[in-house]
């Protein structure tokens, strides 16, 4: 019998991730994990970056998890009786080392077997919407603008790296033609990309609160209280401009290579 899927969807930040994962929610076949290695990348006893490290208490209940009991919970949940299907979305950033560089043998902390387990994916937003969303969510919470976090190098460092592992390039998403044709993409993505029928119910959902967001308070809003992805980018077209500050615009400049590069491979109609 055929082992039950585990489809990962890979991003960066602000890359319209969290409404595709919402997309799979409204699947009955399918079990869903929001950025499930958030936790042990920022609080737990292996975290690899210090964001946090002076509200820690804030976050207690992560302290001591790590990543084999995330992987393990994954693993878990592939077993369930129902027969369902795993999709879990996360960012390419929680699970690649900071210095990938040095270990190219394998750049990320999952061991080599999980990831071959696993079907992977990607979606990929242009620089120059995704870092000013960045930006915009680093101001309205309140928190000082952290460059590295957009996340795009660890994001390229993960696509090759897994196209190298499984011998298959992973089906990519652009953001943008998501929310231009979302069933035309989403078709596209389930029949070609992880070998799963479409859904219709997939294009639209529920306007209402999903628990799973709410760990990262401040930074889902657009996609719990929306109803679909063409309305995500209306509701952003809605805010206010920011005047970005010269370091952003930079980022921008310094993002936009990779976009480009990645975009070679994204899966076209």
């Amino acid at each position: 019998m055929e082992p039950t899927k585990i489809v990962f969807l890979w991003s960066h930040v602000r890359s319209i991730s969290t409404a595709f994962e919402r997309a799979f929610i409204q699947r009955e076949d399918y079990i869903t994990f929001h950025e499930p290695f958030g936790e042990p990348c920022y609080f737990g006893p292996e975290r690899i970056y210090n964001y946090h490290e002076n509200n820690l208490d804030a976050h207690a209940e992560y302290i001591n998890i790590t990543y084999s009991q995330v992987m393990n919970e994954i693993l878990k949940a592939a077993e369930n009786k129902e027969k369902k299907n795993v999709f879990a979305k996360d960012m390419a950033r929680h699970v690649v080392r900071p210095d990938y560089k040095l270990h190219r043998e394998n750049p990320t902390v999952l061991p080599l077997d999980f990831l071959k387990r696993c079907k992977h994916t990607f979606i990929l937003r242009s620089p120059e919407k995704s870092v000013p969303s960045l930006y915009r969510a680093y101001v309205s919470t309140n928190q000082e603008f952290i460059h590295d976090d957009i996340g795009y190098p660890e994001f390229q460092a993960l696509f090759e790296f897994l196209t190298e592992l499984t011998g298959t390039r992973p089906f990519l998403v652009e953001a943008d033609e998501l929310v231009k044709d979302p069933q035309t993409t989403m078709r596209m993505y389930c029949e070609l990309g992880i070998n799963e029928r479409f859904e219709p119910s997939m294009i639209n959902w529920k306007s209402e609160r999903v628990q799973a967001f709410d760990k990262w308070e401040g930074w889902h809003e657009e996609a719990q209280y929306s109803s679909g992805f063409n309305r995500i980018e209306k509701l952003k077209d809605k805010k206010d401009q920011l005047v970005l500050p010269d370091d952003v615009q930079q980022l921008i400049e310094k993002s936009m290579p990779i976009y480009k590069a990645l975009c070679e491979f994204k899966t076209r109609a």
